[in-house]
């Protein structure tokens, strides 16, 4: 079998451009790709993301995938659809639980609101809800220019992924059960992802690996790149 892939799957409201301010400054054990799935707007669950991801992927090599916050979600089905496929999973800001039922009537107002108001008034305040308050405060170009870069994402495409997000089952159980093993790397000042509940469910699980970056919100790989790199090459 040929070397390991790395696969980097980037998360909701970006695109694969995130991996271009994070991986080419790093050096990387094994090849790697990153797949840009933003403007799909056929595929409404996690399994219709990952079977389409795959199967652009070469057949022959074991992947490591790495996926950040809906990245995340789908390198969790992937791993439970393609268990042979797959050595490894880091979930970059990102959960197995499925969503509450307030986080579901959350996904269907972004839903309603990227139908009435488009992408543009939609980026500007998701965008800085991802970082921590003080790296926001210190960083107003990154702010602008990623809300800006992403704008010409289709809106269609940003509500079938809220579909799919919305629809996802737990997988916590799963996680119990795997010989896959997964890492978690999460901020501790995530407005998203509290990691004090990933580290409540991981307990019992030795399999699984957790790191916590400091100061970080939902975006470690712009907040604290290098941390994140030595977390992921140390458990590779």
């Amino acid at each position: 079998m040929a070397n390991p892939l790395l696969v980097f799957l980037h998360g909701f409201g970006e695109d694969a451009r995130m991996w271009d301010d994070f991986v080419p400054h790093f050096s990387w054990p094994y090849s790697y790709c990153c797949p840009n799935y933003a403007a799909w707007s056929d595929c409404d669950t996690l399994s219709a993301y990952s079977h389409k991801i795959i199967a652009a992927l070469p057949s022959d090599v074991l992947l490591t995938i790495v996926g950040h916050s809906m990245g995340g979600y789908i390198a969790l089905e992937m791993a439970r659809l393609f268990p042979e496929r797959i050595s490894r999973v880091i979930l970059l800001h990102s959960t197995p639980s499925a969503d509450s039922v307030e986080k579901k009537i959350a996904r269907d107002k972004t839903i309603v609101f990227l139908q009435n108001h488009g992408v543009r008034s939609f980026l500007g305040p998701f965008v800085a809800n991802l970082f921590a308050p003080d790296f926001v405060k210190s960083h107003p170009n990154l702010m602008r220019e990623l809300s800006l870069r992403y704008t010409n994402l289709p809106a269609d495409a940003l509500i079938a992924a809220t579909e799919a997000m919305k629809k996802r089952s737990d997988s916590w159980d799963y996680l119990a059960k795997t010989t896959i093993p997964f890492l978690f790397i999460l901020g501790d000042q995530d407005a998203l992802i509290p990691h004090e509940s990933i580290l409540r469910g991981l307990e019992g699980k030795g399999q699984h690996k957790c790191v916590i970056l400091p100061f970080v919100g939902h975006q470690g790989t712009y907040e604290s790149p290098n941390a994140c790199f030595e977390a992921m090459v140390a458990f590779m």
